[in-house]
């Protein structure tokens, strides 16, 4: 893509930090896909906006469905109060999805600013705030009825287990092998492993950590879920005993809808929002039943 060098760089001046073009490339085209959704302004050759939809495979109601997140929604500050490229992004972007495909979500996470931007334009609707939500060391239990064994990404208990669970998921991404691998795996920076979760030699889920120590490089000091497919209502029991098998308090995000057992949460100040024009669903339904975790977006 021509204008990834002007993107870094009107990335560094929007957030303040840095972002190489390997993972604007991984993260704007997995393998699925040939091609960048993305709007990108530009005033005699210079990028001074961008708005970008990360092309993914979702699920509803038992069909495979076109899904775009949306993300790195910038315009440089001296070029906010001249032209209105917010407005501008979200129609062009909006448009090329639906000329591509007819059945389609687009949906997102942000800080509390660009959300109100999106509801003041009548453009998203609100979800529900993604909430942290914990489980103790000092609470695991002595008996276990879960084992945790390390996976390789390829692993085909992954795929099996997707498509037996999938059924109980009425709207989210689809979580099989190659979602794993090009999300975790293949990460430019990050690096996750992944666990498979067992009961009574069944494989019941898996769970995908971050691999950073507790504490280090201004993370928490809970071991991060980054992701999770696990069996009907077991999340709560599953999460409480890997904090035992990790020997560290865990953090998750699961909505409100999964998350039956948790007690003790913390709001982490991030909007879940779609948007309403052209949506496959509408937003009560998402309200209902979209899952997600930490995964779903692109800074874990």
């Amino acid at each position: 893509m021509q204008d990834h060098f002007g993107l870094i760089e009107l990335f560094e001046t929007v957030f303040g930090h840095t972002i190489t073009p390997s993972i604007w490339y991984w993260k704007y085209v997995p393998k699925w896909t040939q091609r960048h959704y993305c709007y990108v302004g530009r005033v005699e050759g210079k990028v001074i906006g961008y708005f970008g939809a990360v092309p993914l495979r979702g699920y509803i109601d038992g069909e495979e469905t076109a899904f775009f997140q949306l993300a790195d929604f910038m315009v440089h500050p001296d070029y906010r109060l001249k032209y209105d490229y917010f407005n501008l992004g979200c129609t062009h972007i909006l448009g090329d999805i639906k000329e591509t495909y007819s059945k389609h979500l687009v949906y997102g996470f942000s800080g509390h600013a660009a959300f109100r931007y999106f509801v003041r334009r009548k453009l998203g609707g609100f979800i529900e705030k993604a909430q942290t939500r914990y489980k103790r060391l000092a609470d695991a239990p002595r008996t276990t009825q879960f084992e945790f064994v390390d996976w390789k990404w390829t692993a085909p208990e992954v795929d099996a287990l997707w498509h037996r669970f999938k059924s109980g998921i009425r709207a989210g991404l689809i979580r099989d092998t190659d979602y794993l691998t090009w999300r975790y795996a293949s990460h430019p920076v990050n690096n996750y492993r992944l666990v498979g979760v067992r009961r009574g030699g069944e494989d019941v889920g898996y769970v995908v950590l971050g691999n950073d120590r507790p504490g280090e490089r201004d993370r928490a000091k809970e071991v991060p879920i980054v992701d999770a497919l696990l069996l009907g209502d077991m999340a709560a029991d599953v999460v409480q005993e890997l904090a035992g098998f990790l020997e560290n308090d865990v953090m998750i995000w699961l909505p409100d809808n999964r998350a039956a057992g948790f007690s003790e949460q913390t709001d982490s100040g991030t909007h879940g929002y779609h948007f309403i024009k052209d949506s496959a669903v509408d937003t009560d339904f998402l309200r209902e039943h979209l899952y997600y975790t930490m995964g779903d977006v692109d800074w874990w």
